[in-house]
């Protein structure tokens, strides 16, 4: 009987697109679309230029695009410096199962994906296929090794695991064979860094700007299947046993069950998720019951005299950085989002603008929040459920106004986001930097991407830039 690493090298090369309903395929073209709208608008950023200056000290020129920058790598860099761009806005997607999040896997998936397409020549249902399995195997993955709460207070990692699926993208791509995708994602493996969610520098801003791991994911993946094609020998069975993976992450439980129930016949892909605001997951349920209540009422900053979120007790302590020093704190900050969304600022990627993050006005408005911790609400946050809730409630005009309770964040598989808001998501991403009958042509071929006999030719239009 062959391991499990095996079987699942064995399944990510042997999937047919064929083999995929309707309903995946759609959703595997909106996160293709989604993510790469993310990192055409993320690339301009503070976090990716410095990112890509880094990349300039030890890389050389090569075959790969990064999105929106006019810039071109080999295909490790590459897929770093996309997978950074996709995530530089915390924009991009995520796994959610019941609406707790377990990673942003189409960042590093795409990337990977993305960089592969330059390196041999990949037709649209190939791409689509190595997506597909790419993501099926990550969600899988993640599922098999949650740890329980006492350890997931003590060790835990965001996008580690990704490695796996960025590995399972590219080598596809190029070629594989089983057994050498086995042994690449023995190597991937030893390369996924170690957990970073309890060292973000929570109690000592700023935070710190890798953040979600997703770039080094992209690149341990991608150089995990270049190592394996120089000859070097990755660890055996990586996946299985009382020394897999799932214990190199620091979990202290793993089902191998769940990594392989229902493999290509049961799609983890329809419950990935979309964002629609550019912030942290854990925000988006206090962000829309504020944008909600600032809709219906009509309501001016000027008008808005106190806010009060309704949250958890992480949350209330972790989340409400009134002065955040960079983009990556403002993107867990509570009032800086709020903010944002009261002055109505607009594209998203513009909330992070070093002219934005020093207005004055949005410091004011921010100094007018208030967390106070909800009972039941911490529960949900906090307990084994870890899924966001919160509600908020504002003073103004001489009365107090209240949202209700949300318990489910918008873009998952309980209150999805339509094909036609990720459109929509995408040309705001892309429009300002492509122009926008640029971004609609470049969206309608990734729309139609199952029918592109070269899907470089398609992905090489990201990468123009006005900048």
């Amino acid at each position: 009987m062959s391991s499990l690493t095996g079987r699942i090298a064995d399944f990510s090369l042997r999937l047919k697109l064929a083999d995929v309903p309707d309903d995946v395929l759609a959703k595997a073209k909106l996160h293709a679309l989604d993510a790469i709208g993310c990192g055409i608008a993320g690339a301009s950023s503070d976090l990716a230029r410095r990112m890509l200056a880094y990349v300039d000290l030890e890389h050389r020129a090569g075959p790969c695009p990064i999105f929106g920058s006019g810039r071109r790598f080999g295909p490790a860099a590459a897929a770093f410096s996309n997978a950074t761009a996709m995530n530089a806005l915390d924009f991009d997607d995520g796994f959610e199962v019941d609406g707790k999040g377990m990673g942003h896997p189409g960042a590093t998936i795409i990337a990977a994906a993305a960089s592969a397409s330059f390196v041999c020549e990949v037709d649209g249902p190939a791409f689509l296929t190595a997506v597909i399995a790419a993501y099926e195997v990550n969600n899988r993955l993640v599922r098999s090794m949650q740890p329980s709460l006492e350890r997931f207070r003590q060790v835990y990692g965001v996008c580690q695991h990704q490695t796996v699926g960025a590995a399972i993208a590219f080598g596809r791509l190029i070629g594989l064979d089983a057994a050498g995708l086995e042994n690449a994602l023995g190597l991937a493996a030893t390369l996924a860094n170690i957990p970073s969610l309890r060292k973000y520098n929570w109690e000592r801003r700023p935070l710190m700007s890798l953040k979600d791991f997703n770039a080094p994911a992209a690149e341990a993946g991608v150089r995990a299947i270049q190592l394996h094609c120089c000859g070097l020998v990755g660890s055996k069975a990586v996946l299985d046993g009382d020394a897999g993976l799932w214990r190199m992450l620091g979990s202290d439980r793993f089902d191998p069950g769940v990594l392989v129930a229902g493999l290509g016949s049961e799609w983890s892909l329809l419950t990935n998720s979309f964002k629609p605001y550019p912030a942290c997951r854990w925000m988006h349920t206090a962000l829309e019951a504020f944008a909600t209540l600032v809709s219906k009422h009509a309501l001016t900053p000027d008008e808005i005299e106190k806010v009060t979120i309704h949250t958890s007790a992480a949350m209330a302590r972790d989340f409400m950085d009134y002065e955040p020093a960079t983009m990556v704190d403002a993107q867990f900050s509570l009032p800086s989002a709020l903010a944002a969304i009261a002055h109505d600022i607009r594209p998203a990627a513009r909330w992070y603008e070093p002219e934005t993050l020093a207005r004055t006005d949005l410091r004011s408005f921010g100094r007018r929040l208030v967390a106070i911790v909800d009972p039941a609400i911490d529960d949900t946050m906090s307990g084994p459920a870890r899924r966001p809730a919160g509600r908020v409630s504002i003073r103004s005009r001489g009365r107090r106004i209240s949202s209700a309770l949300i318990t489910y964040p918008r873009g998952g598989a309980e209150r999805p986001m339509s094909a036609a808001e990720i459109s929509a998501k995408f040309l705001e991403n892309a429009g300002p930097v492509l122009g926008m009958e640029h971004a609609r042509h470049l969206m309608d071929r990734l729309k139609n991407i199952k029918a592109e006999p070269v899907v470089s030719a398609v992905l090489e239009s990201a990468a123009a830039s006005k900048f």
